[in-house]
């Protein structure tokens, strides 16, 4: 055997073994898989939502594990809320980063409302984060306040929106923050359901 061979035999064994270790994984397995999610408890939770679409939307297409009860619906609620407030958050960066970098400033009444909604949604984040542990670890009466809060803060955001001028990129971070407010608001009802029957 010369050497050549030699390293080919070895180099297909260790080619074989890595496979056997790391897998490859196809596209479509790579893609979020939603977990279980009971009907009953759906249409449960979602029964007293204004918005029974979005809710049923919420909870039947999460990722982060089944809803099988009422705390778990409440959690998936506020994590799908938490999400879109760090998405928000980071939209909201994004372009004041977008606008920092321009040489000339061209509107200081539009950098005020994303500099208001900013330092918004920095508190939001947290209060969220606040609530889904206290619904995990309490005290979970400490739940309905932080996204009550959360709410609140919002509706700050658009205040300042409210006030300023209308921009292409505010008008984009109003629409963000229209999504936050839906998704808190999802969250309290859902949150409310389970807290009752708690």
């Amino acid at each position: 055997m010369t050497s050549l061979t030699c390293f080919l035999i070895l180099l297909s064994l260790y080619v074989t073994a890595y496979a056997r270790i790391n897998p490859l994984i196809h596209p479509a397995q790579s893609q979020p898989r939603t977990g279980l999610v009971s009907p009953d408890v759906v249409a449960k939770a979602c029964e007293p939502s204004p918005n029974k679409a979005l809710c049923v939307s919420v909870l039947k297409s999460q990722t982060i594990g089944n809803v099988n009860d009422l705390k778990q619906a409440a959690y998936v609620a506020i994590h799908v809320a938490s999400s879109e407030a760090v998405a928000t958050s980071e939209m909201i960066k994004a372009t004041r980063r977008r606008e920092e970098d321009k040489d000339v400033v061209e509107d200081g009444i539009e950098e005020e409302t994303l500099a208001d909604c900013a330092m918004n949604y920095i508190s939001l984040v947290e209060i969220l984060s606040d609530a889904a542990s206290a619904l995990m670890t309490g005290p979970e009466s400490d739940v309905m306040i932080e996204v009550k809060a959360a709410m609140t803060t919002a509706e700050t955001c658009e205040k300042s929106i409210a006030s300023g001028r209308k921009s292409p990129m505010v008008e984009e971070v109003a629409k963000k923050n229209e999504n936050v407010r839906k998704f808190c608001s999802n969250a309290l009802s859902v949150y409310n359901v389970y807290a009752a029957q708690h």
